[in-house]
Formats: C-alpha cells, structure tokens, sequence
C-alpha cells in the first residue's frame, strides 16, 4: 500500500520539475511552444509544451503510482493509487504567451469521489494551491476558504468551448473567462472567484479532478450543469460539465 505522505511528495516534486522544464523552455525557444509534435491519448494534438511537461513528469514518477495523462493516456503500473494529471491545463493561454496555466495533479483510485490530494501550480507565478481530503485547502501552505459576495465574480466558459445558456448570464453579472479550468477552480476555492461554470459536456477528468478536491475541502461544492454532486470515474473517455461555487446559493444563480 502506497504511503498518502510519499504520494504527496511525489506529487510536489512533479509539479517542482514541469515548473521548471516549461521555465526552462520559455527561456530558451518559446515560439516552439505551440508546435505539433503528436496525437495524445484524449484525441487531441499535443502540442511541445505539453510533450516536454508529460515526459518531465514521467520521468519523476518512474512507475511509483498509476498515471492517467491527457497525453499519454493510462499508464498501469500495478500500485494501488492513480496520478491524474494535466501537465499543462491552459496550453492555448501558454502557447500565445497569456500568463495564466497551470499544472493539475491528482491522487485516488478509481473515481473522481475518492481523490485523497490535489495539487494546482500556477506556472507564471509559482502559486501552489493544495488540498487533501478531509484536511482543508491551501495556497502556499496558508489555509484558503471560499468566499460569497454581494456583488458575485463568476468565471464562465464562452467562446467555441462554452454553451449559448452561459451567454444570458453575462449581461447580469460580473464576468471573467480566463481559459483554465483546474486554475479557475482554484481561484473559486480561495475566495477570489464565486463560481466556475463549464456548460458543456466538455471537460475530461484530468481538467478538475484536483480543482474538485481544492473547492470542496475550502468549503464550497461542485456540481454538473443538472446541479448533481459531480462524481466520474478516472476515465478520459469520460466527458463533463463542471460548476464549482461558493456556496449552494451560487449553483442557483447559475443554473
């Protein structure tokens, strides 16, 4: 049986070696960033800046835990738990120089219900938000909390990605759309966004499995877009919407 603590471990030093491999990268050929390289498990084009992320990432995890990528798909090395990673979450905001994405990582067995411990690093600023089940949510090792305003700031997926019902919010509230879920999700539990909403049946669990956690254990809730507690399996084929809130008033507002 995996140790929770040494997963933990593994998890900062993941993220510690993305962090600095995408530095590295950004400093030496940015404009390679968004090139093609190949197909990834999820049936997307995986671009150079997620490639050298996952492969970093790889090599750190040396087939001590289970890990479902978004580019590399399953990979199943006999231990009890699953890393469930996004290396880069926000690659279109990276590639075109836009100073916000991130790497999610996740730990549980076979659910999105049983993640033990997440992890969100916001590359550009190093901002480090964690939490584990039952134990509370951080950013930086300082306790975070959801937060409800008077005045909400919601942060909504419009464009090609979002859903037509999205767009009757925006005349009525304040809006942001920023272009990554799992760093969304985040600034939802540290009380600097009231809501995250995904529509669609768009996202794959890599996307939130760890922003799920962070809102929950800071004391907001997570739902789908029919308002049920969001619960999916660690599947890529897996597709969902996603609502994080401060509170349940929120989800009525949205939805």
């Amino acid at each position: 049986m995996e140790s929770i603590a040494l997963l933990k471990k593994l998890c900062i030093d993941v993220a510690d070696a993305i962090s600095a491999v995408v530095h590295q990268e950004q400093e030496n050929c940015f404009d390679r960033f968004g090139t093609e390289v190949c197909m990834g498990a999820d049936g997307t084009p995986t671009q150079h800046i997620d490639k050298v992320a996952e492969d970093v990432a790889l090599e750190v995890i040396d087939g001590r835990v289970n890990v479902l990528s978004e580019e590399a798909g399953y990979v199943d090395n006999g231990r009890e738990y699953t890393m469930v990673l996004d290396p880069i979450d926000g690659t279109r905001n990276a590639v075109n120089g836009v100073p916000f994405y991130c790497t999610s990582i996740a730990i549980g067995r076979r659910r999105l219900s049983d993640i033990v411990f997440g992890l969100v690093r916001n590359l550009p600023t190093g901002d480090t938000y964690t939490a584990e089940k039952d134990n509370g949510a951080a950013c930086n090792g300082r306790p975070i909390s959801v937060r409800q305003r008077e005045e909400p700031l919601f942060s909504l997926v419009l464009g090609t990605s979002g859903a037509e019902e999205t767009w009757q919010r925006v005349r009525h509230h304040h809006i942001r759309a920023l272009g990554a879920a799992a760093l969304e999700m985040s600034l939802v539990a540290a009380g600097a966004l009231d809501a995250y909403y995904q529509a669609n049946e768009y996202l794959r669990v890599t996307d939130f499995a760890a922003g799920t956690l962070l809102v929950r254990a800071a004391g907001g809730a997570v739902y789908d877009s029919h308002g049920d507690m969001l619960d999916v399996p660690l599947d890529l084929d897996v597709r969902s919407s996603v609502l994080a809130v401060s509170g349940p008033g929120m989800r009525e507002v949205l939805i």
